[in-house]
């Protein structure tokens, strides 16, 4: 053998080896993680991360093939919710601060190029952080804010800062909604919640129920037990299909009267793997009792449903 076709030969060996090692160690990290995983929940966790590596995730572009969809992104314990229609394109909250900017790049994927509305429920980290990238990427209409989440800016937190900071340098319009009913094309908005000014920023959520068609959803933030009362004794109409859960499923809400007066058929609770006290047992346990459909971000990663034939369905 030349010298020259040994070279050729030990080159294309070493390629084959190193392709055989990277999908030995990709193999051998996916047993460790399924075997490190607790039995609950331990499938749809390895079903969600073996999505991500292998890009599966991109299949969810798909959805936007029909008239109308929310997508409850997964942002780890954080809220980020796309909702998108023929004629509106609504981003409910950020999530945390992201390095590779998660919801950007998922926005990106689905070929968002616009939002019509960016409503912030209130402007904890979790909720607001990744504001800043999104908006330097993809052009905000108009920012809604719950006017009783205002403060002096000395008490702003660092992510604060940079939410209202980048609003201002990109010129955007800030509208804080008051209660009542916006009709935006094919979308209806009520604005439910807050009325007054609460002591707990998670009671100065901004609640929303959007209806489509004969559908309708219902967000809180992280509201909790004294909004969900409010709303009960105000008669508003919190009747909805699908249930955002109030602050990542904890204890503080989702209570059994206002599971009875809301009425959903499905409950989606947005929260994260490493957050071991969220949600709590006992929400989940309500929510069981009162027997609807739970879906879960921690468990599943992002979660999508879609309007088909008058019926909301989760995509797949």
């Amino acid at each position: 053998m030349k010298n020259s076709d040994l070279k050729e030969f030990l080159r294309r060996r070493r390629r084959k080896l190193s392709v055989y090692f990277v999908v030995s160690a990709v193999l051998i990290v996916c047993v460790i993680l399924l075997l490190s995983m607790s039995m609950t929940g331990a499938e749809q966790r390895a079903e969600k991360y073996l999505k991500h590596i292998t890009g599966l995730e991109d299949q969810n572009i798909s959805s936007m093939e029909c008239p109308f969809s929310v997508h409850f992104i997964d942002v780890n314990s954080g809220d980020s919710i796309l909702i998108r229609s023929e004629s509106n394109i609504i981003l409910i909250d950020t999530g945390e601060y992201s390095y590779n900017g998660d919801v950007s790049s998922y926005l990106k994927r689905l070929g968002i190029d616009h939002i019509d509305l960016f409503a912030a429920s209130h402007t904890d980290s979790d909720h607001i952080g990744d504001f800043a990238d999104i908006a330097g990427k993809i052009p905000i209409g108009k920012v809604w804010i719950s006017r009783f989440c205002q403060k002096p800016e000395k008490d702003y937190s660092e992510d604060e800062k940079i939410f209202y900071d980048t609003i201002e340098a990109l010129g955007i319009p800030v509208e804080y909604p008051e209660i009542g009913t916006y009709l935006s094309d094919d979308i209806v908005i009520e604005v439910l919640s807050p009325e007054t000014k609460q002591k707990s920023d998670n009671d100065n959520s901004l609640v929303m129920k959007i209806k489509y068609r004969n559908r309708s959803f219902l967000f809180m933030g992280d509201a909790g037990a004294k909004t969900e009362k409010f709303l009960i004794e105000s008669g508003k109409n919190i009747h909805s299909d699908i249930l955002k859960v109030g602050h990542h499923g904890s204890n503080s809400g989702t209570t059994d009267k206002f599971l009875k007066y809301a009425a959903p058929d499905c409950a989606v609770i947005t929260s994260g793997v490493q957050n071991k006290n969220l949600p709590s047992r006992k929400c989940i346990d309500r929510l069981n009792n009162y027997g609807c459909q739970i879906l879960r971000t921690d468990l599943e990663g992002t979660i999508i449903l879609v309007y088909d034939n008058g019926e909301i369905k989760k995509y797949s």
